[in-house]
């Protein structure tokens, strides 16, 4: 299934994060995943998922992530409840990802895709073979009052 605009968001998506406490602000600490179910948190609200390959690689690192973090607050402006950033990493690196992008207290959530597994359910995923394998493909999705607008 390939997911598009008009679309009702899949139910039962559960991503893994670990929230940001100021406890664990250094980014060598680590904190304890949690999951991000989906349905619970963000029925009634207006998301964007934002999906990259993989934390900490260039074009991710230097171009894609950081305009989200610089323009959060317009984006709450325009009625943005929460961005998260989606990748095929682990939590603790999806975690490692955000503070090396100044992101702390925020409406902006790292949050980890196992294995690429939501990616690959609606058709978004990218076999990169060798080390890399099957990883979250390069793409944003909107999501409001769980339909997809973009």
């Amino acid at each position: 299934m390939v997911l598009s605009a008009g679309d009702k968001f899949p139910s039962g998506v559960v991503f893994s994060y670990i929230p940001y406490t100021p406890e664990s602000s250094d980014i060598k600490a680590c904190g304890i995943p949690i999951s991000l179910d989906f349905d619970k948190k963000f029925a009634d609200k207006k998301v964007v998922i934002v999906s990259i390959p993989g934390a900490f690689t260039p074009t991710c690192t230097a171009n894609h992530i950081p305009p989200f973090v610089a323009n959060i607050a317009e984006l709450e402006g325009k009625g943005v409840d929460a961005v998260i950033v989606l990748a095929a990493n682990d939590p603790f690196v999806m975690s490692a990802f955000g503070k090396a992008n100044g992101v702390g207290e925020s409406s902006i959530i790292f949050a980890a895709d196992p294995a690429a597994e939501f990616s690959k359910s609606i058709g978004y995923s990218v076999d990169l073979g060798g080390a890399f394998g099957t990883r979250t493909g390069r793409y944003a999705i909107i999501v409001d009052k769980g339909v997809v607008t973009y």
